[in-house]
C-alpha cells in the first residue's frame, strides 16, 4: 500500500486521462456484453411467459393424427381413469376490420374457444391448466356463460372505444369471409398481442366447425407416467407434451444470441489492447524511477505485484460500472423497444422483466470477464518490470531485450486460424472452430507486426539520402516490437469492424439479389384473413377468377403454403406449393442424377440441407398435416431463402393440387399488362377484394425488406462503432505517452541542431511507418475475418450463404480514418513533448 500512495498514485494523478480511458475501454466491454445479455434474457423470458399464457399448462396436449378431433374424443378421453381434466380448445384468426396492425396491414385477433367449467373445476383441484385464459367476470357464472361473450386481454382492450359494448370481426368462410358480432364480456390476461376467449360451444358455433376440436389440453392423475401413457393410445390419436416455445424460440435465436454476445465481448477484448498500452507506455515512462526502488530494496517479486495490482484497480472499476452501465443500457433499451423487444409489438414496458431472470451468476461471469482482461492486459508489463536490471537502467542502458515472437510463429497462428475455419460446427449450429479461428488470425496478424514494420522501414533505403530518413529508419528498425504494443488496440478494432463491414455488405448485396429473384412479379395479393395456424386464408375462387380477366393483369400465378411433417414424430415444416416456371427460384444446387420413380419432386433450402440431411437426390416421405395424406418426395435441388432459418420446401403446384386435393389458393404473384398503371392496378384489385386482401408492390416488399435488414444489423454496427472507437482512443493514449517519454531524446536531438520543423517531420515519418503498417494489417486481417464471417460464420449459424462483396469507400474510410488517428495523435502529442522542457530535459542525464 505505501508503494501504491508513494509511486503509483502520483503518476496516475499527474496523467489521468490514459487510466480513463483504460477503465472507460473495460466499463463498455463489460456493459456491453452484460446488457446484450441482460436484453436476450429478457425477451425470451417475456415470449416463454406469453407462450405459457396461451397453451396453459396441460400434462400433455391431445391431437388427431389426421384432421381434427370431434366431441367423441373428448368423452372417451374423459371416460378415461387416468385424466383427472381434460379441456378442449377450439382455435381460430379473426380480422378486426377498421384496426391496422404492423406494416399497415390488417390487425387479426386470436381467437380461443374453451370450457370455462373445466379451467375453473382444475384450479379447483389445485392444478389449473391455464389461469392465464380463464375468464375474470362480474356477475358470476351467468356473465360467464352468457351467449357469444368473447372476453378480451388488454392488448385488445386498448383498441376499444371507451363505451363499446359489442366487438363486430371478420372470420374466413368456405368461399366467402362471414362477419360476426360479440358482446364484450370479462378480461383475460394471457399475451401481448389482441387475443379473446369464447365459450367452447359458442366457437364451435361461430367458427363453422359444430363437434370439431383443434386440442384437447389433459391432465393426468399423480403417478401416472406421461409418456407410458400416451403410447397406449389409440392410433387416432397422438399425445404430446406441450409445447415449451421459449425453449424453441431459444433454439431459433441461439446463433443470433451467441454472435451478438461475442461481438459485444470484442468491446471488452479490444479495450483490453488500451489497457495493455497504458500500462506498458507508463512502466517505460516510468523505468528510471523502478530501477531506482529496485536498488532501494524492492524486490523483482514486488515490482510485478505492484503492476498487477495497477491492473486490477482499472478492472475492478471498470467492470462495477460496466454492470451499472449494462443494466442502464438494458432498461433503457427495454423502454424504447417494449417489454418484448418487438416479439409481439407490445408498446409497454417493464424493467421488471430485468430482474426476474438470474443475475448473479452472469454477473459474475461477465465481471470475471472484465477482471480477468484488465489482468491479462497488465501481466506483459508486469513481466517487464520485474526482469529490469535496476543498475543497468541507472546507467542508461534501458529494458532487457524484449522477447518477441518470430514471424514464422506468427505464419504458424495465421495457418492453424485458417485451418480451423474448415472445421464443422461442434455445438447447435455454433461455430465454435470459426471463431477460435478468427482469434489465431488476429494472434498471427499481431506476431507479424515488428516485420510489417521492419519491412516498411526496408523501403526508406530506396529514397534520397537524409538525417531524418536515416534516424526514422533506425529508430523504426530498433522499436518494431514497440510498435506491435502501441498499435494492438487499434490494429484488432480495426480488423474486426473491416470484417464486419465486409460481411454486413456482402450479406445486403446478396440479399437485394436475391430480392430481385425471389419476387419476379409487379404486385402479390392475399387474404387479410387468416386460419387457425396463422396462415393466410384461402382467396375465394370468383375473386381469384375476377382478377385474371383484368385488362390491366397479363398473368397471374397462384401459391399455397401447407404444413407437412418429415417423419413420424418428426417435425413440421413449411411446404410452399406455386409455379416454378414462374420464377422466384433462386437455385444454387441441383439433382444432374436419375429421378426416383414414384416421387415428387421437391426444392429444399440450405437448413433442410444442413440440418435434415435434405441433399439433392435424396428421397424421403412426408404428411401432409392437414389432410393426412403421405407423400414420396425426392429433393430435386437447393435454393437460397433469406426469409427462415428453419427448413422449408418447395413444390410444383399442379404436383401439390394432385397429390393433395386441394384446390385452393393463398396467394397472387401478379404481371401488369404492358402500359397499365402500378395505381390503377392496385385499385382495380381493391374494389374487388375490398378490406379482405392484402396486397404490396415487388419495390415496397423489397424496400421492407431492406429496412428489416438495416434495423437488425443496427446494433452491430453500433457494438463495431463502439470497439473502433475504443482502438482509436487506445492508440492516440499510446501515441500521446510514447511522445512524452521521449522529451529526453527529443531535447538530444535539439542540441545537437535539429529544428522543431524537423523534429516534427521525424514524427510524422515515424508515426507514418507505424500507422501505415497498423493500417495495413487491419485491413489485411479484416479480410481475412470477413471471409470467415461470409463463407463459414452465416452458412453454419444461419444457413445462409452469400457472395463476398467489398464495400470500398466504406473500407477506404475505416483505414483512414485508422492511420489519420495514429498520425494525428502522433503529432499532437510531438508539439507538447517539443516545448521548452524538451531542452530541459537533457538535465535529467546530469
Amino acid at each position: 500500500m505505501t508503494l501504491w500512495r508513494s509511486f503509483t498514485w502520483p503518476a496516475w494523478r499527474d496523467q489521468p486521462g490514459r487510466v480513463v480511458l483504460a477503465v472507460i475501454a473495460v466499463m463498455l466491454g463489460v456493459a456491453l456484453a452484460f446488457g446484450v445479455h441482460l436484453l436476450n434474457g429478457a425477451a425470451l423470458a417475456e415470449f416463454a411467459r406469453a407462450a405459457r399464457g396461451v397453451n396453459g399448462q396441460p400434462d400433455l396436449v391431445l391431437k388427431a393424427r389426421a384432421g381434427a378431433l370431434v366431441d367423441a374424443d373428448l368423452v372417451a378421453l374423459l371416460n378415461r381413469p387416468e385424466v383427472t381434466a381434460a379441456s378442449p380448445v377450439v382455435e381460430a384468426m379473426a380480422l378486426w376490420p377498421g384496426q391496422v396492425g404492423p406494416q399497415g396491414r390488417g390487425l387479426s385477433i386470436h381467437l380461443i374457444g374453451l370450457d370455462p367449467l373445466a379451467l375453473l373445476g382444475s384450479t379447483a383441484a389445485g392444478h389449473p391448466l391455464a389461469p392465464e385464459l380463464t375468464p375474470q367476470v362480474e356477475g358470476g357464472m351467468a356473465a360467464l356463460l352468457q351467449a357469444n361473450a368473447v372476453h378480451l386481454n388488454a392488448a385488445a382492450r386498448k383498441l376499444l372505444p371507451a363505451d363499446a359494448k359489442t366487438l363486430k370481426l371478420r372470420l374466413p368462410g368456405n368461399g366467402t369471409p362471414r362477419d360476426i358480432e360479440l358482446a364484450i364480456g370479462g378480461r383475460v390476461v394471457a399475451d401481448n398481442t389482441p387475443l379473446g376467449v369464447l365459450d367452447i360451444a359458442d366457437a364451435q358455433a361461430l367458427f363453422g366447425r359444430l363437434g370439431s376440436l383443434d386440442r384437447i389440453d389433459v391432465q393426468l392423475a399423480s403417478g401416472v407416467d406421461a409418456k407410458a401413457w400416451a403410447a397406449s393410445l389409440p392410433a387416432r390419436w397422438q399425445a404430446e407434451p406441450p409445447d415449451d416455445a421459449g425453449a424453441r424460440l431459444n433454439d431459433m435465436t441461439r446463433s443470433y444470441r451467441v454472435n451478438l454476445g461475442l461481438l459485444a465481448l470484442m468491446a471488452l477484448f479490444t479495450g483490453s489492447f488500451l489497457v495493455y498500452a497504458v500500462l506498458s507506455l507508463a512502466t517505460a515512462q516510468r523505468l528510471p524511477q523502478w530501477a531506482l526502488v529496485g536498488v532501494l530494496g524492492v524486490s523483482a517479486r514486488m515490482r510485478w505485484r505492484l503492476i498487477l495490482t495497477e491492473g486490477l484497480v482499472i478492472g475492478a472499476v471498470g467492470t462495477v460500472l460496466g454492470l451499472l452501465l449494462g443494466v442502464g443500457l438494458a432498461a433503457g433499451a427495454l423502454k424504447l423497444m417494449g417489454s418484448d423487444l418487438g416479439l409481439h409489438g407490445a408498446s409497454d414496458s417493464s424493467v421488471d422483466l430485468l430482474f426476474n431472470q438470474p443475475l448473479l451468476l452472469p454477473a459474475f461471469v461477465y465481471g470475471a470477464l472484465g477482471l480477468a482482461a484488465a489482468l491479462v492486459a497488465a501481466l506483459a508489463p508486469a513481466l517487464t518490470v520485474r526482469r529490469i536490471a535496476p543498475a543497468l537502467v541507472l546507467k542508461g542502458l534501458g529494458l532487457p531485450a524484449g522477447r518477441t515472437l518470430p514471424a514464422w510463429a506468427g505464419l504458424a497462428l495465421l495457418a492453424l486460424g485458417a485451418a480451423l475455419a474448415w472445421l464443422p460446427p461442434i455445438w447447435n449450429d455454433t461455430p465454435v472452430a470459426a471463431y477460435a479461428a478468427m482469434f489465431f488470425l488476429m494472434m498471427g496478424g499481431l506476431a507479424l507486426v515488428p516485420a510489417l514494420v521492419q519491412g516498411m522501414t526496408a523501403l526508406l533505403t530506396r529514397l534520397p539520402a537524409s538525417a531524418l530518413l536515416l534516424l526514422a529508419r533506425e529508430r523504426s528498425r530498433d522499436q518494431a516490437t514497440e510498435a506491435r504494443r502501441s498499435l494492438a488496440g487499434v490494429l484488432v478494432a480495426l480488423a474486426l469492424a473491416v470484417a464486419m463491414t465486409v460481411m454486413i455488405g456482402s450479406f445486403r448485396e446478396s440479399l437485394m439479389r436475391w430480392l430481385d429473384q425471389a419476387l419476379p412479379a409487379d404486385l402479390y395479393v392475399r387474404s387479410s384473413l387468416r386460419a387457425a395456424n396463422g396462415m393466410p386464408a384461402p382467396l375465394p375462387p370468383a375473386l381469384l377468377q375476377a382478377i385474371s380477366q383484368r385488362p390491366e393483369v397479363a398473368r397471374t400465378s397462384p401459391q399455397i403454403t401447407a404444413r407437412l411433417r418429415l417423419a413420424a414424430g418428426g417435425q413440421t415444416v413449411a411446404l410452399t406449393a406455386r409455379d416454378i416456371q414462374a420464377g422466384g427460384l433462386p437455385l444454387i444446387e441441383r439433382w444432374s442424377g436419375a429421378t426416383a420413380p414414384g416421387t415428387l419432386p421437391i426444392w429444399v433450402n440450405e437448413a433442410a440441407r444442413d440440418r435434415d440431411g435434405l441433399k439433392p437426390g435424396h428421397v424421403l416421405q412426408g404428411e401432409l398435416m392437414e389432410s393426412g395424406r403421405t407423400l414420396k418426395l425426392q429433393v430435386q435441388g437447393v435454393w437460397r431463402d433469406y426469409s427462415r432459418q428453419n427448413t422449408a420446401l418447395w413444390m410444383a403446384l399442379d404436383d401439390y393440387r394432385r397429390a393433395s386435393g386441394d384446390a385452393s389458393t393463398a396467394e397472387l404473384a401478379l404481371w401488369l399488362a404492358p402500359g397499365q398503371s402500378l395505381d390503377a392496378t392496385r385499385d382495380a384489385v381493391r374494389q374487388l377484394g375490398g378490406d379482405n386482401i392484402e396486397m404490396a408492390a415487388a419495390g415496397e416488399l423489397r424496400a421492407l425488406s431492406l429496412k428489416i435488414f438495416d434495423r437488425s444489423f443496427a446494433i452491430t454496427i453500433w457494438l463495431q462503432a463502439v470497439a473502433l472507437a475504443v482502438g482509436l482512443f487506445g492508440v492516440i493514449a499510446s501515441q500521446s505517452a510514447q511522445a512524452l517519454a521521449r522529451k529526453r531524446e527529443f531535447g538530444l536531438l535539439r542540441h545537437l541542431g535539429l529544428s522543431r520543423r524537423q523534429l516534427m517531420r521525424l514524427l510524422l515519418i515515424e508515426a507514418s511507418l507505424q500507422g501505415g503498417a497498423g493500417a495495413i494489417a487491419g485491413l489485411a486481417l479484416g479480410l481475412g475475418l470477413s471471409a470467415i464471417l461470409v463463407y463459414v460464420v452465416n452458412p453454419q449459424s444461419f444457413h445462409w450463404s452469400m457472395e463476398m462483396h467489398l464495400p470500398l469507400l466504406r473500407l477506404a474510410v475505416l483505414v483512414g480514418l485508422a492511420f489519420a488517428a495514429a498520425v494525428g495523435a502522433s503529432l499532437l502529442a510531438g508539439r507538447r513533448a517539443l516545448g521548452t522542457d524538451a531542452v530541459r530535459a537533457v538535465r535529467e542525464d546530469a
